[in-house]
């Protein structure tokens, strides 16, 4: 380790560490030959001498054809306490790992490996090693990733090398540390030397130290090249990579063996997935025998371990390989498909014998894309879709398996590279089936991030008028409805245009598509009646295709337009329920999200604070930016109500970061109302109303932010604010009858009358609120009644209102009103009520993912359950009632309930 030492103790450090319970992951990382395995591999043997379990994978270049072999090799040694992990858990390992299933998210298996090392772990330190990971199968590549961000709660140490090379994935930040390996410098490359080729005269070292460049790997492997020792350095050293200069070194080794030796080498180049039996069977196709290997042994090149054939480093297979001519590479190809005995890895063989078009294989990759997407590999199953479009003859066929490679690459969240493939595939797609998968996972990816480009209103409705088929014309309609909702775009023509297609006869012969199309109609302000929750639902549950997770999602947005919240919430709910049981994740995430949103706007703060929290923690793993920007917005907005100014302005700052340039009419107005939430706590009327103002932009929020609007506008001197807003509200409240709406509306009239008449205003808003569960609405009407009859004089009615206000506020632990009803009670000459003593209310002491933890468990739900249910280990259950148990100050679940009682929500 001469020249690491620093990084020997830091790499020593963090195992020491990991021993006391404090776990972290390193990632080591530099060009070829720098020493990262050498480095890792001395750390690794100290931690085994010490007691630490070692569980290992390692990449090799061209695998990686079906997905998780790498995981599959890192958790062999731990698969026999798979029945510790919750079912959901368990059930996604086993398909992973080719049993038959249904296929569930990256996140799930992530999950289900990270269960697996907590048990592990739990029996004593470990340390996670991962070698090559640029290399790695993409699937596990991810999963190490997510195991990377999570390992501090458990005593192991996860440590990985990679390439720094710019045409592999940066995976850098997701790990706790990053340990970069720079070339040695002059003292330390003689030192090695010194070391490694005593023998060298001192001309000759210097000389090899000037070409090596500080490389190890050169330094050592160039030390016996006479070569490289005696002359002027080349002019090539400073533009020619290292790998390149060190691969060019080894194809002068190779190039002194027998010519049937570099063929056999080029077998195991082709072949490294392979096992040394299918290797020496291809060899013998090709008229090789095992002796042919021997002279290559003996050079030290290659070696025969553990059943397969190894290389003294990675860059002697890929010299080999890549040195090859096409045809040699081809024929070596066809050999090793013709004896591999997994048939996934037989049909990437064959694949890379292929040149130009082949039908027969690119059928056989579509089977193995088809195959590979059931386990969940869905990056894998994208490349061989995209492998299968390069061979595919016939144009429709290849604009068909473009459209299907792209959708395989948003399932994978690859969406950069789902838009090139749509880019690449939407001038040739002709026929329907094709043209509306493109259309599908178009606007899927639409859905869940503001930077891609999709089809305008106007565009989908030309399309609906091109296809034949009701079922595809009715969606399409609904998709531009939709879009136009969300986005708040659609031009009055377009909107027209969108409601007569929809009316046309005969387009609403089934249940389903007269379903969709009062979706539709409702989102672009038709005045046709919504059907029942149930009625909805029984129409879209026996069949869940891959896009009705948006149409469910129309349908609560059309409820909440209609100001229904409560069967939106009952709508995102069943979307909840459906989604987790089929194993949707993402469309679970997305429904979280906007059932959270919407029992904000009910006033279940607590509810809806702790759905926001666990979609913004799966939107991070999923990669739904979207999602994520909505929920850190509707986090801020429940936060800012209960005077958690800081974790407020966190938030906001993480949905601006998430939304981009462009964010969601929705996001935007909801973090509006967050922003005017907190000028409001901070004494800023002027800025209050800026930021209402910009959230009513959006009625569907704006309709209920604007609530707040009167009373700070009369603050700010400018009472003429609230104009806009109160004409909208009164025209709403006409067709829906709510009484919360009206009540908000007779609330602001109250505050804008002049002092004689707003008694009649207030009683009125009262009265529609008792008929409500708007609870925190109403206990701001009876403040602001309250301080109006103080300032008129009314001092003993006042203070009734003040003081029901005040336990509404203090139950929800809404600091702000609550101060400002005790300071209008205490000015009303009334002695603040007094706190139960003994009460410690659970909803203000726990975290929102404690107290979600806690009521599941409250309800009789094991821990196994709750990890299921909230995407957890389940020793991350049991960490967090823990943590319960002692801030409610009790010792067992059996009091639980008890705790919880007083919650609200």
């Amino acid at each position: 380790m001469i020249g690491r030492e620093s990084q020997v103790e830091r790499l020593s450090a963090l195992l020491e560490a990991a021993r006391e319970g404090h776990g972290s992951s390193a990632l080591v990382y530099g060009e070829a030959g720098i020493g990262k395995s050498s480095l890792v591999s001395a750390v690794v043997d100290t931690a085994s001498a010490s007691g630490f379990q070692v569980l290992s994978c390692h990449g090799v270049r061209g695998t990686g054809a079906v997905g998780y072999e790498g995981l599959h090799e890192l958790l062999l040694p731990l698969l026999d306490r798979v029945d510790a992990l919750s079912p959901r858990q368990r059930t996604a390992l086993d398909v992973a790992f080719g049993a038959a299933g249904e296929p569930a998210d990256r996140l799930v298996t992530g999950l289900a490996a990270f269960g697996l090392l907590e048990e592990a772990a739990a029996h004593g330190p470990l340390v996670v090693l991962v070698e090559d990971l640029h290399w790695l199968d993409v699937s596990t590549a991810d999963i190490v990733t997510f195991l990377a961000a999570r390992m501090s709660v458990m005593p192991a140490l996860l440590l990985a090398t990679s390439r720094a090379d710019r045409i592999y994935p940066d995976r850098s930040p997701r790990f706790r540390h990053q340990v970069p390996l720079a070339p040695l410098g002059r003292e330390d490359s003689l030192r090695l030397l010194a070391r490694h080729a005593p023998a060298l005269t001192e001309p000759q070292r210097q000389r090899l130290v000037e070409r090596a460049m500080g490389n190890p790997l050169a330094l050592t492997e160039w030390s016996a090249s006479p070569s490289l020792l005696d002359g002027a350095p080349s002019t090539e050293r400073g533009r020619v990579p290292m790998g390149k200069r060190l691969e060019d070194s080894f194809l002068a080794e190779v190039a002194l063996l027998p010519p049937a030796t570099r063929r056999a080498l080029l077998v195991a180049a082709a072949g490294q997935d392979s096992s040394s039996h299918e290797v020496l069977t291809a060899a013998r196709g090709l008229g090789l025998e095992q002796s042919d290997f021997a002279p290559a042994e003996k050079f030290g090149l290659i070696t025969l371990s553990g059943g397969s054939f190894r290389f003294r480093h990675p860059l002697v297979g890929s010299a080999v390989y890549d040195n090859a001519d096409s045809d040699l590479r081809s024929r070596v190809h066809i050999e090793l498909a013709a004896v591999v005995v997994d048939p996934a890895r037989a049909v990437q063989h064959r694949a890379a014998a292929v040149t130009g078009w082949n039908e027969n294989v690119a059928a056989e990759l579509e089977r193995l894309a088809v195959a590979t997407g059931r386990r969940g590999a869905r990056t894998e199953a994208a490349a061989a879709w995209r492998r299968a479009v390069t061979l595919t003859p016939v144009p429709r066929e290849r604009a068909r398996r473009t459209v299907m490679a792209a959708e395989a690459a948003r399932q994978a969240g690859a969406t950069a590279e789902a838009v090139a493939l749509l880019a690449e595939a939407r001038p040739p797609a002709e026929d329907e089936a094709s043209v509306m998968q493109l259309a599908r996972t178009e606007w899927m990816l639409a859905s869940t991030s503001t930077t891609l480009p999709d089809r305008g209103g106007d565009e989908l409705v030309a399309l609906s008028r091109a296809l034949s088929d009701p079922d595809d014309r009715v969606e399409v309609l609904t998709w531009a409805a939709v879009r136009g909702y969300t986005r708040q775009d659609l031009s009055a023509e377009v909107t027209a245009v969108v409601t007569e297609e929809l009316r046309r006869p005969g387009l609403a012969g089934t249940d389903r598509r007269r379903l969709l199309r009062s979706i539709a109609l409702a989102l672009v302000g038709s005045a046709d009646r919504l059907p029942s929750v149930e009625e909805a639902l029984s129409v879209l549950r026996p069949q869940v295709r891959e896009t009705d997770a948006t149409l469910m999602n129309c349908l609560a947005f059309a409820f909440e337009d209609a100001h229904d919240l409560e069967a939106a919430e009952r709508v995102w709910s069943a979307e909840v329920e459906l989604f987790h049981r089929s194993a949707r994740t993402s469309d679970e995430t997305v429904a979280l999200a906007g059932r959270g949103t919407v029992r904000l706007n009910a006033q279940a703060v607590a509810a809806g604070l702790a759905d926001c929290e666990q979609a913004l923690r799966l939107s991070g793993d999923l990669g739904l930016s979207v999602v994520g920007a909505i929920c850190a917005a509707s986090i801020a907005l429940a936060r800012a109500w209960r005077g958690e100014d800081a974790l407020a302005a966190t938030a906001l700052a993480t949905s601006a970061e998430l939304s981009g340039p462009a964010p969601f009419a929705r996001v935007a107005a909801i973090a509006s109302w967050a922003s005017a939430e907190l000028a409001a706590n901070e004494g800023r009327p002027e800025d209050t109303v800026a930021h209402l103002l910009r959230s009513v932009e959006h009625p569907p929020i704006g309709l209920w932010a604007g609530g707040g609007l009167a009373d700070a506008a009369v603050r700010a001197g400018r009472p003429e604010a609230v104009d806009g807003w109160l004409g909208m509200a009164t025209a709403a409240l006409a067709s829906s009858g709510s009484d919360r709406l009206a009540m908000l509306v007779e609330r602001t009239r109250a505050l804008l009358s002049p002092d004689g008449g707003a008694r009649d205003h207030f009683e009125r808003a009262i009265a529609h609120g008792e008929r409500t569960s708007a609870v925190l609405d109403l206990a701001r009407t009876r403040l602001f009644f309250g301080e109006w009859l103080r300032r008129e004089r009314h001092i003993m009615e006042a203070r009734d209102h003040l003081a029901a206000a005040l336990r509404v506020f203090e139950s929800h632990h809404m600091t702000p009103l609550a101060r400002r009803a005790a300071r209008e009670l205490g000015a009303a000459g009334s002695v603040r009520p007094a706190r139960s003593p003994h009460a410690v209310a659970a909803d203000a002491v726990l975290t929102a993912q404690e107290l979600h933890v806690a009521r599941l468990a409250a309800e009789g739900y094991s821990n196994k359950q709750i990890a299921d249910q909230l995407y957890l280990s389940h020793r991350t259950v049991g960490a967090h009632l823990y943590s319960a148990y002692a801030k409610l100050q009790i010792n067992r679940r059996a009091q639980l309930p008890a705790a919880l009682a007083g919650t609200s929500d």
